[in-house]
């Protein structure tokens, strides 16, 4: 993948000479033909059209960032975290979105108090607080 950056960034480099004063430098890695901001739709159409080559159908960048998040949340990522990674203002937009995929979690996690209180070697307790000893 560095290769790649690396072998994009030198034709980029060379674009960049080619178009001379025209050239606005936004800092980009992936600029329009002058260095300006990609057109969000254009490049929705063009990653549609990559998936239809690949064979995976039409897709959305929308869909393949759902996907992302539903991937790390079937892997136990907490959904903090993917809030984080996500961008999301607040953890609430995240859990309104997602949170249909955390009720495995909760399952799993009421089946692992159960067990931890069925045991016959109970593990240690929490230590009481000051005032209520």
């Amino acid at each position: 993948m560095l290769e790649m950056l690396r072998h994009h960034w030198v034709r980029q480099a060379e674009e960049r000479v080619a178009v001379g004063e025209a050239w606005q430098d936004y800092g980009l890695i992936f600029p329009s033909e002058i260095g300006t901001p990609l057109d969000p739709d254009n490049v929705s159409h063009a990653f549609s059209r990559i998936g239809v080559r690949a064979g995976l159908g039409h897709w959305h960048l929308h869909e393949l960032r759902h996907s992302g998040a539903s991937l790390m949340l079937a892997q136990g990522t907490d959904l903090y975290v993917v809030s984080e990674v996500l961008g999301h203002s607040s953890v609430a937009i995240t859990k309104d979105a997602y949170g249909h995929l955390v009720e495995g979690q909760k399952r799993a996690a009421a089946e692992l108090m159960s067990k931890a209180l069925m045991a016959r070697e109970w593990l240690p307790g929490p230590v009481m607080c000051p005032h209520t000893m």
